[in-house]
């Protein structure tokens, strides 16, 4: 992070930079280079100014014989003229013969102004008014013909000025850039780096603890990593982290007590039919030991079925994310079916199931899991009723929702009873201490059904004595 930083800065320096001094260098030239015009036309107006001084001094007899109008307006001219570093020089004739020429005093000894050629005047000359800007020898010039009245040769004015002060001026901000550059993208780098540490300081806290978390035994506390700032975004990959954390350790726990529940769930029946088959193989030959030994196999068979078939089934739901496969069904259709295949045991009970439901409870779903919904209520109501009771099946639709309720005349669940029927491998105490043959599972599939449906599973009392098994399922 910090190298592609610094690169990144560096680069937006490079470019600041060398467009700054570009434009600084551009500007520098272009402002020297008109100075250079503007002394022109200062020289150019006073040897017109002069040369009528001069005319004017000749016609009236104070002008020296010997020295001509034009040669006096040169002289004037150049003595006048404010040099301030600049050399000048006056020409005149076709083929540039100097007339007069000034240097500044520092020019003396040290560099020379431009040596223009011939060629280089003979343009002059013929160019009129227009201006010629040469750059030779560490010096811009500009060159002006001029025609002068009553002079018949072309005059050739140059005002040049030497490049050092700007070539200084020049190096002198390339230097400052570099400097100031280097000095501040060193700056950047160390607090780039500094932004970025402290910035990603928090990640390596988190790496680490993830790291002891890894390392330390699955019973060692705790299993969360700290959050600093929970407003901030590493706060949130925290707390999001932990929120993984914790399902992951909500879904061992309960995988863990699934597998002990099934042990223990598993370990009675194959008990018994171990202990029956082996007194059938004892070979005592006593026909009535058989028969007692095969039927207690037979009945432990049934319930071991019936127990796998139910963790089958809440496996299934703990593997997969949509183990649906769904149809338009009639839930009271099912309902009546699976009261007439219960017929007989109910009737062994002396129990009645009553059932009441309107046409056409129509709704999209499972049809294996809600004739499995509908087998584990029913048969959960008519185990628990007592004799010559009467089981009422009430279906109805309620908005966008369908209700099955299923009201049974067993004892009365309590509070606590309530909120734990349909944990996995829950029994009553009563159910227990009477008898009633069951795993546990089967109201814990009747709720992972109907959640799965989109619907909810709850238990309500009923008085004088009772409970309604309520399920709402989303309608068609």
């Amino acid at each position: 992070m910090t190298l592609w930083y610094g690169a990144a800065l560096g680069a937006v320096l490079v470019f600041f930079s060398a467009a700054t001094y570009l434009r600084y260098r551009q500007e520098a030239w272009r402002s020297f280079d008109v100075d250079l015009r503007n002394n022109l036309d200062t020289l150019d107006g006073e040897m017109h100014e002069e040369l009528r001084e001069a005319r004017a001094a000749a016609a009236a007899g104070t002008s020296p014989v010997t020295q001509p109008p034009l040669v006096r307006a040169a002289l004037q001219s150049l003595e006048e003229f404010r040099l301030n570093a600049l050399a000048a020089e006056i020409r005149t004739g076709p083929a540039g013969q100097t007339l007069l020429a000034r240097l500044p005093d520092q020019a003396d000894g040290g560099d020379r102004p431009p040596a223009l050629s011939a060629d280089d005047w003979k343009r002059a000359s013929l160019s009129g008014r227009t201006e010629m800007l040469v750059r030779l020898n560490g010096w811009h010039a500009v060159l002006r013909g001029v025609r002068l009245e009553g002079v018949a040769d072309p005059v050739l004015l140059l005002v040049a000025g030497p490049t050092t002060p700007v070539e200084e001026t020049l190096s002198s901000i390339r230097s400052a850039l570099l400097e100031l550059g280097a000095a501040g993208l060193l700056l950047a780098v160390a607090g780039g780096y500094w932004l970025a540490t402290r910035a990603l300081r928090p990640i390596d806290v988190m790496t680490r603890q993830a790291a002891r978390m890894a390392e330390a035994p699955s019973s060692a506390a705790p299993h969360r990593l700290d959050v600093g700032n929970a407003e901030d975004e590493l706060g949130r990959l925290a707390a999001t982290f932990n929120l993984l954390l914790e399902r992951i350790e909500s879904s061992m726990a309960r995988t863990k007590t699934f597998v002990a529940d099934a042990a223990h769930e598993l370990k009675t029946p194959v008990s018994i039919i171990r202990a029956g088959s082996e007194l059938a193989l004892s070979g005592d030959g006593n026909p009535e030991r058989y028969r007692e030994a095969l039927y207690a196999i037979g009945l432990e068979s049934t319930r071991l079925s019936d127990l796998v078939s139910d963790l089958t089934l809440l496996a299934e739901g703990e593997l997969l994310d949509q183990p649906l496969e769904r149809r338009l069904l009639d839930l009271g259709e099912i309902v009546q079916e699976v009261a007439r295949s219960l017929g007989g045991v109910a009737a062994s009970r002396g129990v009645r199931i009553e059932i009441e439901a309107p046409p056409a409870l129509e709704l999209r779903g499972d049809e294996r899991l809600l004739r499995r919904v509908a087998v584990n209520l029913l048969e959960n109501a008519v185990k628990f009723s007592p004799a010559d009771g009467r089981v009422d099946v009430r279906l109805a639709r309620e908005a966008d929702r369908v209700v099955l309720r299923v009201l049974d005349e067993a004892h009365t669940l309590s509070g606590e009873e309530r909120d734990r029927v349909f944990e996995r491998f829950y029994r009553s105490q009563r159910a227990r201490s009477e008898g009633v043959p069951g795993s546990g599972l089967g109201l814990a599939v009747v709720q992972w059904a109907a959640a799965l449906h989109g619907g909810a599973a709850r238990v309500e009392p009923r008085t004088p004595r009772g409970n309604a098994f309520v399920i709402e399922l989303p309608a068609a």
